[in-house]
């Protein structure tokens, strides 16, 4: 079999949300930026963050078992994971490895990838690329995950009004040719590299006695650049996977969208000349969830049904450092 033989789609979704919520009224008492003005700015009315017992790795497993089920298939037909994800139980090892472990996936390898926002579109195309090249990997099961709250300094109103926790998941399969994950496209601006950030930890700014007061260890964010890169880089990204298919804005049936703030993806779909009805939000309900918000988005629009066979799909997404990334998904 060769890969003109078959494609590789999404065959199974999932999600974990915590049950902890916060609420703007919560947020206003905190940053004092009052809860209309939250909403206003943001499109947000409340977010989710987890217990202090609950892990990444625990709920990637709850998203993932999900997804396996809705696949119909089990963790040992696994040959791939792939954890996305910058708030992993450790630095290191990888939190896929810790995954495979829970799952009992043991025909399977498993790593993450970083490439923060957008990792699970990323992780999507590194687990399609695999499974094209290599007819062997049958299923590969791709996750975001996002605890945020723990490094939210909640009274900073730039990062406390947005992010919330969660995880989602997808398992990719072989489907008919012409279906699956037709074109994939990764660009970043690194000029705007320190625009968002999370210093603590890493090998520049390691937390120890001296510093552990400085507050490297809670996120940073210039929410201005963010909204100038995205407007700028993320319809490129966009036209640029498209005209790999040889396909215009106007053909795309639907877009998932990474949750960054429903006023910007509202501005975005401006843009674009696209209606709202061509995109699935779910940010009012839940908030930023990083690296899980397009797999958490994906597994919403599925349930509801938004998205039908022979659908033209983008799932895109921009991330610190700044990564862009755009798949385009005939839908299966």
């Amino acid at each position: 079999m060769t890969a003109k033989d078959f494609g590789i789609g999404i065959i199974g979704t999932g999600k974990y949300i915590p049950k902890k919520v916060i609420t703007n009224e919560e947020v206003e008492r905190l940053t004092g930026v009052s809860a209309a003005e939250i909403y206003k700015k943001t499109g947000i009315s409340k977010r989710f963050i987890v217990e202090d017992y609950e892990t990444a790795s625990g709920m990637s497993l709850k998203a993932a078992e999900v997804s396996l089920k809705n696949a119909r298939i089990n963790s040992e037909q696994l040959n791939m994971i792939i954890g996305c994800t910058f708030t992993g139980d450790y630095i290191f090892p990888a939190m896929a490895c810790k995954i495979q472990e829970q799952l009992g996936a043991w025909n399977a390898g498993a790593f993450d990838v970083m490439a923060n926002c957008t990792g699970f579109q990323v992780g999507l195309t590194l687990a399609s690329d695999r499974m094209i090249m290599d007819s062997n990997n049958k299923y590969a099961l791709v996750i975001g995950s996002a605890i945020q709250s723990r490094y939210i300094k909640w009274t900073d109103p730039s990062t406390a009004i947005y992010f919330g926790d969660g995880a989602g998941a997808a398992i990719l399969g072989q489907v008919p040719s012409g279906y699956g994950i037709l074109a994939s496209d990764i660009l970043s601006n690194g000029r705007v590299y320190d625009a968002v950030r999370l210093r603590g930890g890493g090998s520049s700014y390691t937390i120890n006695p001296s510093n552990v007061n400085e507050g490297f260890q809670y996120y940073e964010m210039n929410g201005m650049e963010v909204w100038k890169q995205v407007i700028q880089y993320q319809p490129i990204v966009i036209k640029r996977v498209l005209s790999k298919i040889s396909k215009k804005i106007e053909d795309v049936n639907y877009f998932i969208f990474h949750q960054a703030n429903l006023r910007l993806i509202e501005y975005l779909m401006g843009k674009m000349k696209q209606p709202m009805s061509k995109t699935f939000t779910n940010i009012t309900d839940i908030g930023n969830t990083a690296d899980a918000s397009m797999a958490i988005a994906l597994n919403d629009a599925v349930e509801a049904q938004r998205i039908k066979r022979d659908d033209l799909v983008i799932i895109s997404g921009v991330g610190a450092g700044f990564t862009f990334g755009a798949t385009a998904i005939r839908w299966y």
